[in-house]
């Protein structure tokens, strides 16, 4: 989710900013303290692994317990502390010695405590290179206007603006807000126009702060233009657009905390590359320890907890879901934020099972905004997701009736996903027409090419145009193994047995762990007349736990060639 203005920095300057803290997580040297301590500090190590940094500080203290001087182990206790968000970490941030982001969370706490100048003097003494250098003339400037002193914070800043830095956008929209806060009217305006210009596209956090700048200037209609220009470019967010325009001439900055929480959002949105992930987690909890109302933090902490912001199709864990969903749950009812956030909420209940409360909360969005896709869409797919097809239909009946007409291309996932519902819940004669209108929409989409050529195999129809279908599938997708089983099944159906054992082998060997997979590689090696090789694949797919139907497919063909008695 594209929150705040992102200016990339490169991976060399987060990683030795990293590096100057702990090298990654799971990184400490093992404890010199023989016996009680080795145990602990391979726990915290295994926590680190599975992304638990609150198990991991319960371990590492353990560990330190028995070996209290090994200092890489402060600094991993320490890196976990900071990375949760835990209450220890400006005690642990003390016994860290020349740590950028030790030195940050003290500074912060003394801006917390109202001590302003000691956290200038903090943020200070940052080393002036890489990415820490970047960072502390921003956090300097806020504390020194948290100090009272406005005209020195822009005086630091502005030569930083126009030195070519790649932080020069963050810069210059900070100039603005501090100009702003010190109620500056002259400074802020021209800072306002400087970050809208450099502006690479149109963001939440942006428009949100122009607007507020628009609106209290007496421009209503500059205002709603920076959200709605924001709202067109991010469709989720159009739920969010009449709290924003209701709030819009509130300051989006009030205070000199509120002003370093948004240096920190800022600096987070801009590490972008997965390996900057645990600086982005860190500044990201540095912002809502000094702002913990800072929505827009929370819906890009939880997105990074997850990985749904590293572009690489994360898988997260469980516990990475809970802990994303604490994250987001603060944020209230009548902030302009929580619809998205709510949005995401239920995504992750969904995920973690809790369909029910998912759907009860989506249900609450879509009495908010009846006309809105995305909240019936979601609870479409929530249904779906537990299997609970006849339910989803009608909210995707909703989700359909509230296009536009022609529907647009990206229709195609809502007809795709009422068609797999309603086949699922037994009727493919009305299901077919919809995933024809999703291909039809999105001619290339190689999960409705599988779906409908996968069907029609099964059912015996269209052998030769679903054969054509699944072949175009594949090479759309080549590295998806269900696909590729796809394929490989038409081709058994086919009759031509030799080329569906080529390719069903292969579908096993990119999933191997997928029952259905391996029940087809099965069948392959019956058609074959290898009935030994047969019995083995569908036993296989047996003790991948099937669902029911499947089980008692692979179970009636087991007895075909299980010896008698």
């Amino acid at each position: 989710m594209d929150l705040i203005q992102r200016f990339c920095l490169g991976l060399s300057l987060a990683a030795v900013l990293l590096s100057a803290c702990a090298a990654s997580p799971g990184s400490a040297s093992a404890p010199t303290g023989a016996g009680a301590a080795y145990g602990p500090f391979l726990a915290a190590r295994f926590a680190d692994a599975q992304a638990d940094p609150q198990a991991a500080i319960r371990y590492y203290d353990q560990a330190l317990a028995d070996d209290p001087h090994n200092q890489s182990l402060i600094n991993e206790d320490f890196l976990a502390a900071a990375i949760s968000g835990n209450a220890r970490a400006p005690s642990l941030a003390r016994k860290v010695a020349a740590n950028p982001i030790a030195t940050m969370l003290i500074g912060n706490q003394a801006a917390i405590d109202g001590n302003f100048a000691q956290a200038a003097k903090d943020y200070a003494q940052l080393p002036p290179d890489d990415l820490s250098g970047l960072l502390s003339p921003l956090l300097v400037a806020w504390a020194t206007a948290g100090d009272g002193n406005a005209t020195a914070a822009l005086n630091g800043l502005i030569p930083h603006i126009s030195g070519g830095s790649p932080f020069a956008g963050i810069y210059v929209l900070n100039a603005a807000l501090i100009a702003d806060a010190a109620g500056d009217s002259k400074n802020a305006a021209q800072f306002y126009q400087a970050a809208e210009g450099a502006a690479p596209s149109p963001n939440l956090r942006l428009a949100q702060i122009l607007a507020s700048w628009k609106a209290r200037q007496g421009d209503m209609q500059g205002a709603r233009a920076e959200l709605e220009t924001m709202a067109a470019s991010h469709p989720s967010l159009a739920g969010a657009m009449p709290a924003l325009e209701q709030q819009v001439a509130k300051p989006v900055v009030s205070t000199p905390g509120d002003g370093l929480a948004e240096a920190y959002l800022a600096v987070a949105g801009s590490l972008n590359d997965p390996s900057q992930s645990i600086l982005r987690l860190t500044f990201l909890r540095f912002a809502l320890s000094l702002r913990p109302d800072l929505p827009a933090a929370r819906l890009l902490l939880a997105d990074s907890i997850t990985g749904g912001d590293d572009g690489q199709g994360s898988n997260p864990s469980t516990l990475q879901m809970q802990q994303a969903l604490a994250v987001l749950q603060p944020i209230r009812p009548s902030d302009p934020l929580y619809d998205p956030a709510a949005l995401q909420e239920a995504n992750l209940m969904g995920a973690l099972g809790q369909a029910q409360a998912a759907v009860a909360l989506l249900n609450q969005l879509i009495a908010r905004n009846p006309g809105e896709i995305g909240p019936l869409q979601e609870a479409g797919d929530v249904l779906r997701g537990a299997n609970q097809f006849s339910a989803a239909v009608p909210y995707y009946d909703r989700a359909i009736a509230a296009l536009p007409s022609p529907p647009p291309a990206a229709a195609w996932t809502l007809y795709y996903d009422r068609g797999i519902s309603i086949d699922q819940a037994g009727d493919w004669k009305k299901a077919e027409p919809d995933l024809q209108e999703a291909m039809r929409l999105s001619p290339n989409q190689p999960y409705v090419l599988n779906y409908i050529g996968y069907t029609w195999a099964l059912r015996g129809e269209n052998l030769a145009q679903a054969r054509a279908m699944l072949r175009q599938a594949v090479s759309l997708a080549p590295n998806e193994g269900a696909i590729i089983d796809s394929l490989g099944f038409v081709n058994l159906k086919s009759g031509d047995t030799r080329q569906a054992m080529q390719l069903l082998i292969k579908a096993v060997e990119m999933d191997p762990d997928d029952a259905e997979v391996n029940a087809h590689l099965g069948d392959a090696f019956y058609a074959a007349g290898e009935t030994l090789q047969a019995g083995y694949q569908w036993e296989r797919a047996l003790a991948l736990k099937p669902d029911a139907k499947l089980q008692a497919e692979i179970e009636d063909k087991l007895k075909q060639v299980s010896p008698p008695g």
